[in-house]
């Protein structure tokens, strides 16, 4: 395994028609040697019989609670293809911290299923982790507008505390440096650093804030998260959390998280601020 190899990751649940629609541009990013590994999340569409249909996998590992199926494939250059599926549904951070742990190589490139590379991705991101203090470099997110009109850009962010509170949001510049976190949407990662962590926590089931809290602790560490502006996606927002949650719902979500994430990582200062404020939370609600 070369030490710069890639296990591209990407957790799915009821994912079909985004996997179709992006995994070419996925086989077209990758190297010889590197590694797609789809973690299906318990899916009750069609993900598990297209995906073993169209790729010739065969089951490699059948453990209590999932099973592995591989092939190696050369589209044009070889690489290992991999699916884990779970035997029930975990969600996003339980089912991308089982790909980690299962990941082949020292560089794990965490993406959602509505998430398209370019051709030279992984060579701009892979490029950082020469920095052995590297721990993730984030992606440069191109998004259309609702209108469909121009491309917005995303993926650098920062992270600031007020009225009791830690916020987060997208940062006024994409000049490559550091970020505030680096997105469980399209980011690469340190594997070693990642499993050290312990990946995401389980704090934040069933999602929403998990990566902020990774990159804080991995920060807290002394190690690097970084942005590339050259590292470019398409990232098309068609993840099944809408769906399945409903928007009221996900931002019920996000706001437990922020408190979750506050009362985690604040100083003594912002969890006494914290405190203060939680009445005025509380009667928001």
């Amino acid at each position: 395994m070369k030490t710069d190899s890639v296990s591209v990751i990407i957790p799915t649940f009821n994912g079909l028609k985004l996997l179709q629609a992006h995994l070419p541009s996925i086989f077209s990013a990758l190297r010889s040697g590197d590694q797609v590994l789809v973690a299906d999340d318990a899916s009750s569409d069609q993900t598990v019989a297209w995906l073993l249909q169209t790729y010739g996998l065969e089951k490699i590992v059948a453990a209590t609670d999932y099973d592995v199926w591989q092939a190696e494939l050369i589209q044009p250059l070889s690489f290992t293809f991999t699916l884990v599926i779970n035997h029930q549904n975990l969600r996003f951070g339980a089912t991308a911290n089982r790909g980690v742990a299962l990941a082949e190589s020292p560089l794990v490139f965490l993406i959602n299923s509505d998430v398209g590379l370019r051709t030279e991705t992984l060579t701009h991101l892979v490029l950082h982790f020469q920095d052995p203090q590297v721990f993730a470099v984030g992606c440069h997110e191109l998004e259309k507008t609702p209108d469909q009109s121009a491309k917005i850009s995303g993926g650098k962010n920062r992270l600031w505390f007020g009225r009791g509170l830690f916020w987060h949001g997208r940062a006024p510049d994409y000049e490559t440096g550091e970020t505030a976190w680096a997105s469980g949407g399209s980011a690469m990662f340190d594997r070693k650093k990642w499993l050290e962590l312990g990946g995401f926590a389980e704090a934040y089931y069933p999602a929403y804030w998990e990566d902020v809290d990774l990159s804080y602790r991995a920060r807290q560490q002394g190690w690097k998260v970084l942005f590339e502006a050259q590292a470019m996606v398409d990232h098309n927002h068609e993840t099944t959390n809408q769906d399945v949650f409903g928007q009221p719902q996900i931002v019920k979500m996000s706001q437990r998280n922020a408190r979750v994430f506050t009362w985690r990582n604040g100083n003594v200062a912002q969890k006494i601020s914290f405190l203060f404020w939680f009445p005025y939370y509380w009667l928001r609600k």
